[in-house]
């Protein structure tokens, strides 16, 4: 309890914190981008044909969440997010959507990225698509959104014949390892196409020992020139400990070969290198790859429930901002190492708020009504409060920096406001309705 109380009164404490607004226009290129610390959320407006430029700062590799949402009023609904090199001008990333169900029509995506300098350009689905947006921009160690598989080690092709089927010589098959490359070399040409039984052709074996089900990828590159030329075109199969072949590919991107299998039974398996050509001689790596280490998983979820009593501009609203597309779409989230933000509304103007949070809704709420506020209830166990004013219009924006700590995957929150609001009752306060939230790496 002792943790998650100190993770609540550091979520209250870290409110203050702002957002990053984009620069003045035009800020779409390396001298004008918006510097984008990790974990703030940025918030920006796109006028017809505009891009937002944000530059951020890698020190080392890292993986990478990006999002948008609705903006604070007048929002865009509809974005595209593209990430550029530091040189400004290489494309890595040009992101649409990315999961309807949770965003609507706003980007959301994944990714690792080298240390180094970025800028992440934020502009509307077409050049007429205009409005509002935030954008959060969150960055955490490799293996945190996309699995990480180790480094691979230095191998080699065991001695020729490596061929085991009996008609090939009965060799031995290298016996290979997960997660290693190993440098091989065609001795006497591939067997011109696809095939893996032309006698007289070299096919190199290699042994792997599969011990759990799973998707497992095996690829071929180019070497360097020397010590021999290299094959310029693979071939790569797999087989059972049969010698039955499963699946071949020939080319993926290039003339070298990408496979992916879904093996379902333990055991035995041959992966098999050939080359294309009847000419096909020379050097050439091999991958094995294992099953990726998983990742971090715990999606943050927020509710929105009924409630609060009614003041002099209404009944007070505490909630996520709704996406103008997809059916009842909230983007907003808290996930670990951004900015969380809920929004109050129908509040008087300029009023002071209380700004109440616990990880424990109460079992039974505390009734206002015989101080004077009678329909009013508490709702939350306070682990803190902490007043704030809600701007002339009576709206209050409530952000919260989430650490970026995985640990707190699953942390509960439970928020209210409770406004002071002389002309409503005797008591002089309204509340809002209750939200309750649990933080997450994803959304």
């Amino acid at each position: 309890m002792f943790r998650l109380s100190f993770a609540v009164t550091a979520l209250v404490t870290s409110a203050i914190a702002q957002g990053v607004i984009e620069g003045v226009e035009p800020n779409d290129s390396v001298a004008t981008a918006t510097a984008l610390p990790n974990g703030q959320q940025a918030y920006g407006d796109i006028t017809a044909g505009d891009e937002d430029w944000f530059k951020v700062t890698l020190v080392t590799a890292s993986d990478y969440r990006i999002w948008t949402a609705p903006g604070f009023s007048g929002q865009i609904g509809d974005t595209r997010v593209r990430i550029l090199a530091g040189d400004g001008v290489t494309e890595i990333v040009d992101e649409d959507d990315g999961n309807p169900a949770t965003h609507g029509a706003y980007t959301v995506f994944d990714g690792t990225l080298a240390a180094g300098v970025y800028y992440i350009a934020v502009r509307g689905f077409d050049a007429t698509t205009v409005g509002s947006y935030t954008l959060d921009a969150v960055f955490a160690a490799p293996g945190t959104y996309v699995p990480a598989n180790p480094p691979l080690t230095g191998a080699s092709e065991g001695p020729e014949n490596n061929d085991p089927r009996p008609a090939f010589g009965g060799g031995v098959a290298t016996v290979a390892s997960y997660f290693t490359r190993s440098l091989g070399d065609i001795v006497a040409g591939g067997s011109s196409g696809t095939g893996i039984t032309t006698i007289g052709k070299d096919y190199d074996w290699y042994e792997i020992n599969v011990t759990a089900p799973g998707i497992y990828v095996f690829r071929t590159t180019a070497t360097p020139q020397a010590p021999v030329p290299f094959v310029n075109d693979t071939v790569l199969h797999l087989c059972d400990a049969g010698y039955t072949r499963l699946a071949w590919n020939d080319d993926f991107n290039s003339t070298y070969s990408q496979l992916s299998y879904n093996v379902t039974a333990p055991g035995t398996y041959y992966v098999v290198v050939s080359g294309y050509y009847s000419i096909s001689n020379g050097s050439y790596y091999l991958d094995i790859l294992g099953l990726p280490p998983p990742v971090p998983t715990g999606a943050a979820t927020v509710t929105l429930h009924p409630g609060g009593c009614n003041g002099t501009a209404g009944t007070p609203l505490l909630e996520t901002r709704l996406s103008s597309t997809g059916s009842n779409v909230r983007p907003e989230r808290a996930v670990t190492g951004s900015q969380y933000w809920l929004d109050g509304t129908n509040l008087p103007p300029n009023a002071v708020v209380f700004q109440v949070i616990g990880i424990l809704a109460l079992a039974s709420p505390f009734d206002l009504g015989a101080a004077g506020a009678p329909g009013c209830f508490v709702e939350v166990a306070p682990l803190d409060q902490s007043i704030a004013l809600a701007d002339p219009t009576g709206v209050f924006f409530w952000r919260m920096a989430i650490p970026g700590d995985l640990s707190l995957t699953g942390l509960p929150l439970e928020q209210q406001l409770v406004a002071y609001d002389p002309g409503a009752n005797p008591l002089g306060v309204t509340v809002s309705n209750r939200v309750s939230s649990v933080l997450g790496v994803t959304h």
